[in-house]
Formats: structure tokens, sequence, C-alpha cells
């Protein structure tokens, strides 16, 4: 086999154990609004080290709308209404690539986060554990 094809089966191995694809969509100026408007917003829906990430950033509202949509789009790949969105927590690698950790619960998670100054989204794929 060449390493293309070997490329081909180990990415057709990996597709078959994709439980859940999840995709969201959030507006900068909506999480910008709610954040002015109740404080309290933040801390209900961003963990402590969230917001000390967005909120070091000039475009702290685009990285926030970020974070949300990726925690939308988690509850989507799994299918689990019930996850809680502080308990869904974005980080950021070294190299600046985003990783998910959900609090109490084992899950296999590829993440992609895109924003401007308007919209935020996220894409990402559940794997089986």
């Amino acid at each position: 086999m060449n390493s293309r094809s070997e490329k081909t089966a180990k990415n057709c191995k990996q597709a078959q154990g994709i439980i859940g694809l999840g995709v969201d969509l959030a507006e900068v100026a909506r999480i910008r609004r709610m954040a002015e408007r109740n404080p309290g917003f933040l801390k209900r829906f961003f963990t402590p080290g969230e917001l000390a990430y967005s909120l070091k950033s000039k475009n702290k509202y685009e990285r926030l709308a970020a974070r949300f949509a990726v925690k939308e789009a988690v509850i989507k790949a799994l299918d689990d209404k019930n996850i809680a969105l502080k308990s869904i927590e974005v980080e950021n690698t070294a190299s600046g690539r985003p990783t998910v950790k959900i609090k109490g619960r084992a899950a296999r998670l590829m993440v992609s986060i895109s924003h401007t100054g308007s919209h935020a989204v996220a894409a990402v794929i559940a794997f089986e554990a």
C-alpha cells in the first residue's frame, strides 16, 4: 500500500468512529449585548479560564462568541441537551489550536473555530470514547 492509500484507509477508519457532528453560528453583537445588559451572563455560561483568555483580548466578544458557538456545537455533536454550557470548556494549545473538555464526562472531540467582527462559527466532531 502506498502512503496515499494508507492515509485514505486511516481516514476511513477514523470516520467509522464518528458519532456526531455539531455546527453553530453565534452573533458577536448578541453576545456583547447579553454581557453588557447582565454581567452575570458571563459567569453563568463561561468558565474562569475562558473568561481570562477572552477578556484580555481586544476582540473579546468575538472570542466569547466563538466559545459560545463551540458549546452549542458540542451539545449538537453529542446529541445531549442535558449538558450544562458551563461544564464545557474551550482551551487552546500552545500553538493556538482549540480543544474541548467536558467536566465529568469522557469525550473525544475535535473542534474548529473561526470568527469575524460580526459572527463566530464552530464545528465539533464527536468520536466514540
